[in-house]
């Protein structure tokens, strides 16, 4: 009796571990079941889920490209009408003009070639074409950029290399004249640039050291080239008004020449002549580099000596040069600048050239500047014509 009572609870004991090894094993493997279960379900609502939101983007994205075929559509109607109307309305508008085309690093070629174009048939004469290089805004070469100026930077003595050497450019390349057809003075009403002469001495002048045109020293008896830009050319002080002067094309063609041979710019035909409108073809796309303002700073610095020694300028490009750190973007954003130069951010279509031919129109006729386009805030895209040039 008493070994059964010993074995008796060690059987209990022993039938009871197992019941709860049983147990939780039990547990485990419901768990296991449900999981499985509850992820295949959940699978299926999810995939359910994704599939609905990838049809909505689907329709979406549909209507989207619906409206942007609309869109693109009417663009090129718009553009055809302009593309056949547009030359009649800038036929003629720059008779009596010449003109001259400035392309800074990174302008497109095609940009540059069709405004050429553009400008003869509004039956201006483009007296040539200017490409600045890159090397014009590299630090590195500032002593090569003012060395290359010679006697004409002695007018210059001071500013920036970039701001001298564009004073001396905009002085060999542009001459104001006076109205033609019964026109209001011509020449933004804005004063030129800090440093840049009113009467007596154009950008380009040499300084009345008695130093020729060339840099050769000047001594008893010795001729010194008068200025490029002629004794009489510049903008009175105060009026708006300009005096016409005799371009010296000897003198130009030498700072050009020098410029040239030192790798800052490419000239083309002969802007030496001297132009009394000028159009900026801006770089395709942002400004780059290790410094974008500053170089954007020397463009506008040649876009301003270009419009003080001349009757009109228009920076032209495309609505990319109008976005952050762009060269219009930049000009746009720097009062100084935008109140002497007009911008015109869609050169690129039939809308953008009638803008660029009638804002030098208006600049010469009235002496204002305007910001024409589509990009960021403009005042439209075309100018207002004065009442006797309205087609």
């Amino acid at each position: 009796m008493g070994r059964l009572r010993l074995l008796a609870p060690g059987t209990v004991q022993l039938i009871d571990f197992r019941y709860h090894v049983v147990s939780i094993i039990a547990v485990f493997l419901a768990l296991s079941v449900g999981l499985v279960l509850g992820a295949s379900f959940l699978k299926e609502a999810a995939v359910s889920g994704l599939d609905q939101s990838v049809q909505d983007l689907a329709r979406n994205n549909e209507g989207l490209r619906r409206e942007v075929d609309r869109a693109n559509a009417g663009q090129r109607y718009l553009n055809g009408i302009m593309g056949t109307v547009g030359p009649e309305l800038t036929k003629g508008r720059l008779a009596g003009h010449k003109a001259v085309v400035v392309s800074l690093p990174g302008a497109d070629t095609k940009l540059v070639d069709g405004t050429v174009k553009l400008l003869d048939g509004a039956s201006a004469t483009v007296t040539g074409q200017v490409s600045v290089k890159g090397q014009w805004t590299d630090p590195k070469r500032e002593n090569e950029l003012v060395g290359a100026l010679g006697a004409n930077g002695l007018a210059f003595s001071t500013g920036p290399a970039t701001e001298r050497a564009a004073k001396v450019l905009a002085g060999a390349i542009t001459e104001r004249t006076p109205p033609v057809q019964g026109g209001t003075p011509g020449g933004s009403t804005t004063p030129p640039a800090s440093g840049t002469p009113s009467t007596g001495a154009p950008a380009s002048g040499t300084p009345a050291t008695g130093t020729t045109g060339s840099g050769a020293p000047s001594g008893p008896g010795a001729t010194s080239a008068p200025p490029a830009g002629g004794a009489n050319t510049g903008q009175t002080p105060g009026t708006g008004t300009t005096t016409s002067g005799t371009h010296n094309t000897q003198a130009a063609n030498e700072a050009l020449t020098r410029l040239k041979e030192a790798g800052f710019i490419d000239v083309k035909d002969n802007p030496a002549l001297g132009a009394d409108l000028v159009v900026v073809i801006a770089p395709s796309g942002v400004t780059s580099g290790e410094d974008p303002g500053r170089t954007n700073n020397a463009y506008l610095a040649l876009a301003r000596a270009l419009d003080g020694g001349d009757n009109g300028t228009v920076m032209a490009g495309t609505a990319s040069a109008a976005q952050e750190n762009g060269v219009i973007w930049a000009l746009r954003r720097n009062d100084q600048t935008a109140k002497a130069v007009s911008t015109v951010d869609t050169a690129d279509t039939p809308v953008g050239q009638v803008a660029v031919v009638w804002s030098l129109v208006v600049e010469d006729k009235q002496g204002i500047s305007g910001q024409y386009g589509t990009t960021g805030t403009t005042d439209g895209p075309l100018p207002e014509l004065p009442k006797k040039e309205t087609p």
